[in-house]
């Protein structure tokens, strides 16, 4: 029987039709074809054994945990030790050492919010790179990278490193911070009777001098002037640093002086919601940037003393429901299949941070040695998770080393857009590891880790090898803090150089797969190691050779403040004014808040 043309034609478009929905059904997921919006949340001294789904089983963090069972776990993602060089890495792509922001002091972080230092101008951010290709760019929370402007166009603040819109802190929550501050500068926490001893010490040296008539009485009266004049100064100083550098706002306005920490993350949250709800509707970044948990520690009242680990924890479970709220809207606005989501935090837990009652207040690291300001695991190993619907696979765990350089290329790999090709990136993009798990090599050969400007330890991953080896040329030396924890506590935060510092040579190896506790070094005579070794020197000695010298944004002059240039509400130096959104709830201080003995996670982690 002869089929008609009619027929033939209805049989060959139904087989087609079943055809092109069977290679649909079967093809591996794809992109959105609209443009991907960008949702980063980097945390804040956080480290890898502070959340449930990196292993502990006490403090409470369903939401982040539920965003890694639908994205992808990184358990070898890296940092630098501290907040300013770390987040200027995630920004850029790149060490910071490639411009400037590789201190040689003790001071690695920005202090003061007038000063000159900050991230140049001429890097380009994540932000200047999406900006480009038209999405509306915001940062919200915490910066830490310079707000002043060198000249029309040479500007370190976050609207003059390409984000439309900011609301948040400049610098950072310091302790001298808040309606219960006490002057941490220095890191010394006894500066009044400093003050107060230098200045009698100055009178004792005065009377001597004018007892034994060394002096007359005018040199005596010039003498006891001038100590007085330069105390009092520095006690003025010490005294108006919470006007100079407690300061939240919004673009370049001034909107609270001096900040205060009443519900300060519901108000920097508020402001997330806000851009998302009016952005929506066309491509977006948002870098949402918490103060938790970094010192001084804060919360609303709602979540206060919710937690097993004190005010520590209670900070982390009112984050983990701002990271909530923050998909949830994701979700109301139809927004969240096409979003890329990475979070993050800036450096490991800060071991040394205790109570002057011997209340912990720093993050825990789980199985990794040492903590925030070292290159030891610890310090520069953070809990990381990727979420890309419909293209990473959900309940996905990457081991091999990646790093905070890497958002960027991948950023602009998904966005489609050029990066500048007259600077050498130290990040690679990720997505041909989270989509498939796996690369053909190494995703990372070597990586380089430095503690300021002196680089204390390397990675070296070899080709076909499961192994990682981390080669310490130089580290931090431990001694005991309270509950016998391991620390930098004759310096509370770990220095570069200095007697705090031990050097090796040869340098110490560890397999980093296996002994991710670093406890066990690697015999530098066997064949093996010594090829590392040898391998690694060439490789540093390369990585170095292409390091040229840029402005020092840590230069002593560049950090100290500048009162001519001190953003200001009111009139300077009676700068005050009051955040109009601050909710009018009383928040209990430290000190006031029952606190249990820390408890460590009932699991410890021991991914490699």
């Amino acid at each position: 029987m002869e089929l008609s043309w009619t027929s033939l034609s209805l049989i060959a478009t139904l087989s087609c039709t079943i055809l092109c929905t069977n290679a649909l059904l079967n093809s591996s997921p794809q992109p959105q074809s609209k443009p991907t919006n960008f949702v980063v949340f980097i945390m804040d001294d956080v480290g890898m054994g502070d959340l449930g789904c990196f292993g502990n089983g006490t403090i409470k963090t369903p939401n982040i945990d539920g965003l890694a069972k639908e994205g992808a776990k990184l358990t070898h993602h890296l940092a630098l030790p501290l907040c300013t060089p770390s987040r200027a890495a995630l920004m850029t792509g790149r060490l910071p050492i490639r411009y400037g922001m590789g201190s040689r002091h003790i001071m690695r972080v920005f202090t003061f919010l007038s000063a000159k230092a900050g991230l140049p101008s001429s890097e380009t951010t994540i932000a200047e790179v999406l900006k480009d290709t038209g999405y509306s760019t915001a940062l919200v929370g915490k910066w830490h990278l310079g707000s002043m402007c060198e000249a029309e166009n040479e500007c370190s603040h976050p609207n003059g490193q390409g984000f439309d819109y900011f609301f948040g802190l400049p610098l950072t929550n310091l302790r001298d911070c808040g309606s219960n501050s006490n002057v941490f500068i220095a890191w010394d926490p006894h500066i009044y009777r400093d003050i107060v001893l230098t200045f009698l010490a100055v009178l004792w040296a005065a009377y001597t001098a004018r007892k034994h008539r060394y002096i007359g009485l005018c040199g005596f009266v010039i003498f006891v002037g001038t100590g007085a004049i330069l105390c009092g100064s520095f006690f003025a100083f010490i005294k108006s640093i919470r006007m100079m550098n407690c300061v939240l706002m919004e673009n370049q306005r001034v909107v609270e002086q001096p900040l205060q920490y009443a519900n300060l993350t519901e108000r920097i949250h508020r402001r997330a919601v806000n851009f998302l709800e009016g952005h929506h509707d066309k491509p977006f970044l948002l870098v949402m940037s918490f103060l938790q948990a970094h010192t001084a520690l804060f919360s609303s009242e709602k979540f206060l003393g919710r937690s097993k680990h004190g005010l520590y924890g209670d900070t982390l479970e009112e984050m983990d429901w701002s990271v909530g709220e923050i998909l949830r809207t994701l979700r109301r606005l139809g927004v969240d299949e096409n979003t890329f989501i990475y979070l993050t935090s800036d450096n490991g837990g800060h071991v040394e941070e205790f109570s002057e009652d011997g209340v912990r207040e720093g993050g825990w690291n789980g199985v990794f040695k040492g903590g925030k300001a070292s290159t030891w695991e610890g310090g520069i190993r953070v809990p990381t998770i990727v979420k890309y619907p419909g293209v990473v696979p959900p309940g996905l765990e990457i081991s091999e080393p990646t790093k905070l350089e890497d958002l960027l290329p991948t950023i602009a790999g998904i966005a489609g857009a050029q990066l500048p090709n007259d600077r050498v990136y130290d990040g690679k993009d990720l997505m041909p590891l989270l989509t498939r798990g796996k690369t053909s090599g190494p995703h990372h050969e070597f990586m380089y880790h430095y503690c300021g400007s002196y680089l204390h330890a390397a990675r070296y991953t070899p080709k076909d090898s499961d192994k990682v080896f981390k080669i310490h040329y130089s580290s931090v030396i431990h001694v005991p803090g309270p509950h016998g924890t391991m620390g930098c506590f004759g310096t509370y935060a770990c220095r570069c150089t200095g007697y705090s510092v031990d050097h090796h040579d040869p340098p110490l190896v560890y397999d980093i797969t296996r002994d991710p506790a670093e406890q066990n070094p690697l015999d530098p005579n066997d064949p093996e190691i010594r090829e590392v070794i040898h391998t690694m020197k060439e490789a540093v000695a390369e990585h170095q050779g292409g390091i040229t010298k840029q402005q020092d944004q840590f230069d002593v002059l560049r950090l100290l403040p500048r009162p001519w240039k001190q953003p200001c509400c009111g009139t300077f130096p009676f700068c005050s004014c009051k955040d109009s959104s601050t909710v009018e709830t009383p928040v209990l201080p430290p000190k006031v808040v029952t606190q249990p003995e820390w408890v460590p996670p009932t699991e410890d982690i021991s991914q490699s």
